[in-house]
């Protein structure tokens, strides 16, 4: 039972309240007196095994506290293998709880809170393969292995929060097993897929006014780290890190073997990916999968060189509807794109990084926020405002990349009416000056980093203040020298 500081008046506060004409004052004891009613319903329960907590989190109004120890979702039977946290005005305890999950023994996200207002804390949820494999570095056999190995959650993510008002916080997952993996987006990412798209995922929220906070997540599989989509809205996402795996291009062209993609895909980026829907139908019906057509029409460009391409997709990702989020104090490492919420309805970004992303490091929507954040441009653009979303408040600092690998800008400033401001790290100047590249007309930006600021033929009605050199190729443009931060001259 809980203590509530919500005290019960006595029958004669009662009385005296009665007889009180100051409506609000009776209003706030009638709330007083139904927040104690409701923390005594509450209930404690202490769970030790999956099965109790499968059952416990199907109830309202309790706090449940499970054993400390190690489990795996095999205890449960087959058909029941999650955790469906269909109650509300629950606090879920799992501080000190490691489950394994052997790939290929569930088909479905094995965590769902479905109910409202609920606090599922802790827990460490570890996809692992059963034989003991950690990382995949032979990614031909890997791909070959479609049984134990290369198996996905259809799409879906490991933990689903589709009720409203929920916190989902210091709960750790690394997330392992899909198909293909190791080629990112290069076979198709939806239905028009080549070979049979087989994903899993790590947090999906689709709920309204949650909150994720203080989560890890380990994206060794190609899917989302943490995504919102229709109807979410209000979301929160703070204190969380979430970390995925590259590759250099170079590698694919290091598979031969007749069975692996590249091969079959003549080492190129299909452009037309029949087959795709129907593979995945046809592979769950333990059909043969139809082979991709290779013709000259649809074999595509040739797969890159000397780019690295990242085996996950993004890591904090808003789709169409998604509604709207915040990222607070959050880190995003190696995954397509890093903090990208150019989709969302609104969007604010603070104390918040994101490095060594393949597509992008962040991207904004129409008047989206960033605060204090930072991020560099190591295999892809810092920002490369998708879209060309205008009248975005940027505050980034650019950090240096001296592993530089790739054709890419620092950013690529598309849309108008920016406000962007770019701070630079401490320490010795960067030798990699790639350029700031602006196309659209109206922003004010100041550089106060070294690399160069060209404003192309578009640009128009800027205002550019930069430490770095400034190549005017637009129109309208004013543009200001300054000396390096902290030095109060200014040169024409």
């Amino acid at each position: 039972m809980f203590e509530s500081s919500c005290e019960m008046p006595s029958p004669w506060g009662l009385a005296k309240l009665r007889g009180l004409a100051n409506l609000r004052v009776l209003t706030a004891v009638i709330m007083s007196i139904g927040c104690s009613l409701g923390l005594q319903a509450q209930t404690k329960l202490a769970v030790s095994t999956l099965s109790e907590l499968r059952d416990a989190v199907q109830k309202s109004n309790q706090t449940i506290v499970m054993a400390p120890g190690r489990y795996m979702l095999t205890d449960l039977p087959v058909g029941h293998r999650d955790v469906p946290c269909s109650g509300s005005h629950n606090t879920i305890d799992l501080s000190d709880v490691y489950v394994t999950v052997p790939v290929g023994t569930t088909r479905r996200s094995y965590i769902t809170i479905s109910g409202d207002h609920n606090l599922f804390r802790g827990g460490v949820f570890e996809d692992v393969y059963p034989n003991g494999l950690k990382e995949v570095t032979d990614f031909s056999a890997y791909n070959q292995n479609r049984s134990t190995l290369a198996k996905g959650l259809s799409g879906s993510a490991v933990l689903s929060v589709t009720g409203d008002n929920n916190t989902v916080a210091d709960t750790k997952l690394t997330v392992r097993g899909s198909f293909p993996y190791g080629y990112g987006s290069i076979y198709g990412i939806g239905a028009d897929n080549v070979y049979g798209l087989d994903k899993r995922c790590g947090i999906l929220v689709k709920g309204k006014q949650n909150i994720i906070d203080g989560c890890e997540i380990q994206q060794q599989a190609f899917g989302h780290g943490i995504y919102m989509q229709r109807p979410a809205d209000e979301t929160v996402v703070r204190n969380c890190l979430v970390e995925g795996v590259m590759r250099p291009s170079n590698d694919l062209y290091l598979e031969t073997d007749p069975r692996d993609l590249p091969v079959r895909s003549d080492y190129r980026i299909p452009e037309t990916r029949r087959g795709g829907r129907n593979g995945s139908r046809n592979r769950r019906r333990g059909r043969p999968e139809r082979e991709p057509e290779t013709t000259p029409a649809n074999l595509g460009t040739p797969i890159p060189r000397d780019t690295m391409i990242p085996l996950s997709e993004d890591g904090i990702r808003v789709y169409t509807d998604g509604g709207s989020v915040t990222v607070e104090n959050c880190t995003v490492k190696k995954m397509r794109g890093g903090i990208r919420l150019y989709l969302a309805s609104r969007a604010t970004v603070i104390n918040s990084t994101a490095v060594d992303c393949g597509a992008t490091n962040f991207n904004m929507p129409k008047n989206g926020k960033v605060i204090g954040s930072a991020g560099n441009f190591a295999y892809a653009p810092l920002s490369d405002f998708r879209l060309s979303k205008s009248n975005q408040d940027i505050e980034l600092t650019i950090m240096p990349s001296p592993h530089l690998v790739g054709p890419h800008h620092v950013a690529d400033i598309l849309g108008n009416n920016h406000n962007i401001v770019f701070h630079r790290t401490e320490g010795p100047l960067d030798v990699n000056l790639r350029p700031i590249v602006v196309v659209g007309s109206g922003s004010t930006i100041r550089n106060e980093t070294e690399y160069p600021v060209i404003l192309q033929a578009t640009a128009s009605a800027n205002s550019v203040v930069s430490y770095g050199p400034v190549t005017d190729l637009g129109s309208d443009n004013k543009v200001v020298r300054i000396d390096p931060p902290g030095d109060n001259s200014t040169q024409p």
